[in-house]
């Protein structure tokens, strides 16, 4: 609970009675902040890698696209993808782009 919590105040929530609040996701009960906060770290991580948000599924899923002219996926598609493109498996890159996200919120 720790580990989340400090992950949570190191991108911007703060705890309150009622969940978990941030400027852009509102007020959360736990795992919903957690999956929102991941799901924006690993699709602005790959943003960097060339991949463009699309959209949001009816389910407030997040799209993506590669570059201008590809057709939205889904962000387990798109990391699946951009694994292969880097020879190493999906877990390894989804924890490298996770490590990267918190490095970048405790740096000054």
């Amino acid at each position: 609970m720790a580990r989340k919590a400090h992950y949570l105040r190191a991108r911007g929530w703060r705890e309150e009675p009622r969940g978990w609040h941030s400027e852009i996701f509102g007020t959360l009960p736990l795992a919903k902040a957690l999956h929102h906060q991941l799901t924006d770290d690993l699709s602005q991580a790959l943003r960097q890698r060339g991949w463009q948000i699309a959209g949001f599924s009816e389910r407030g899923y997040v799209q993506l696209r590669e570059a201008e002219k590809g057709k939205p996926c889904s962000l387990p598609k798109a990391l699946r993808t951009q694994a292969r493109r880097e020879k190493r498996p999906v877990a390894e890159l989804t924890y490298s782009l996770f490590l990267a996200a918190l490095l970048e919120a405790e740096s000054p």
